[in-house]
């Protein structure tokens, strides 16, 4: 179960340029992101995009009957599995896919899929995310590639705290320790990735916005 392939793709407005220089031109911007969904395997996915109809039904709609997405429920930590039968998604359909968190996604039997997750480009200077008192699934708030270190959540971890990265077919997982983050010095969390954080306090880390605005 590799994890899945993401490509960015540019939108109409805003393009690759804007990320390269950590600029973006003016408000309303639309990206898009497709990504390849593989057979047999977990895919362990995020979207930084705002758009009305980030629900499992709107971002995947037309993935096949026998689809199932992971939600976590930090609450009572463990998965609320949606599968989609010929009916379609259902109730759980409506669920939404926040900003800030994350999803397993799994297709039937040699099967591969792309998805396009597309919507406006966050212009908000800060955007929180939220770490339970266990395990939260979580991810960058903001459609860029990211240093873990370089993150409020990374910055403001109390010792203890773990965060792991699907790689590979498994878990990777770094801990917090009084010295730091050891091993964490070229770790990226990507553009439509996310991670599994560990945490022994319910806080909210504000991500600050790693692109300017002209």
């Amino acid at each position: 179960m590799k994890k899945a392939v993401l490509i960015l793709i540019v939108g109409v407005i805003f393009a690759l340029a804007s990320y390269a220089a950590d600029t973006v031109s003016s408000a309303n911007i639309v990206g898009y992101k497709q990504i390849t969904i593989l057979s047999n395997q977990l895919s362990l996915i995020s979207t930084a995009l705002i758009n009305e109809s980030n629900t499992v039904a709107g971002l995947f709609g037309n993935l096949p009957s026998g689809t199932k997405v992971y939600l976590w429920d930090r609450v009572n930590q463990n998965y609320n599995v949606i599968i989609k039968t010929r009916a379609g998604w259902g109730d759980a359909g409506t669920n939404t896919v926040e900003i800030g968190s994350g999803l397993f996604i799994s297709l039937p039997s040699d099967m591969q899929e792309n998805i396009i997750i597309s919507g406006e480009v966050p212009v908000a200077e800060t955007s929180g995310i939220y770490t339970a008192n266990g395990y939260s699934l979580l991810s960058h708030p903001y459609p860029t590639d990211v240093a873990f270190t370089n993150t409020v959540l990374a910055k403001e971890a109390l010792s203890g705290d773990k965060v792991s990265l699907w790689r590979n077919n498994d878990w990777v997982t770094y801990v917090k320790t009084r010295a730091g983050w050891a091993g964490t010095e070229n770790l990226k969390i990507n553009f439509g990735e996310a991670i599994f954080y560990f945490s022994t306090t319910n806080a909210v880390r504000n991500e600050i916005r790693p692109y300017t605005m002209n």
